[in-house]
């Protein structure tokens, strides 16, 4: 089964292939847990979101047509399940560095390390620390387009889909969130 594309490993998810739906399960939850984790701000609820956006999507499986979409149809899922968290908890979320078991897939590539020297690394791993915390600062409808296109390779037709917002909304929201970014990595002294 792993060389079955997503469309294919749906269209025997929704015929009852259990297998099926773990294989798709595997091949998306790692980068569903990152996109809930930076969402929610903490590792517990983030796991306890991205388990409810799993279930949710095993129970609906049979309401997805078109399986090409699935990950972006999962990412919904889960972004819909943090909003629901959000309301429930009256939420204002403490943001946490994104650091989760050594992993740090989800930084934005242009903070990568290039030098890989003891200075260069530290100097990344302060701007990627400030990034994170400057992220948490603007509203959660721009943080949310910023890592899904950032972090997570979606296009601005698929966040349209995920967020249910038009694709020229979700740039202007990339736009402005990144602008703000900007200013506030100005205002620490990054140029």
């Amino acid at each position: 089964m792993d060389s079955l594309n997503d469309e294919q490993l749906v269209a025997l998810a929704r015929q009852g292939n259990v297998t099926a739906f773990n294989h798709l399960t595997e091949r998306w939850e790692a980068s569903v847990y990152r996109f809930v984790l930076r969402v929610m701000g903490n590792r517990e609820d983030a796991r306890d979101a991205c388990q409810d956006a799993l279930m949710k999507a095993f129970l609906n499986i049979g309401r997805l047509r078109e399986g090409h979409k699935f990950k972006s149809w999962l990412h919904h899922i889960a972004l819909n399940v943090c909003r629901d968290r959000f309301r429930a908890a009256g939420s204002r979320v403490e943001h946490l560095p994104y650091e989760d078991e050594g992993q740090d897939e989800g930084r934005v590539a242009a903070v990568r390390a290039q030098d890989h020297s003891p200075e260069g690394d530290a100097e990344t791993s302060h701007l990627a620390d400030l990034l994170d915390r400057m992220l948490a600062r603007i509203p959660v409808e721009q943080r949310t387009a910023i890592l899904l296109r950032e972090y997570h390779g979606f296009s601005s037709e698929e966040i349209a889909e995920i967020t249910g917002v038009p694709a020229a909304t979700v740039r202007t929201r990339i736009f402005y969130g990144l602008r703000t970014v900007r200013r506030q990595l100005t205002a620490q002294g990054w140029n």
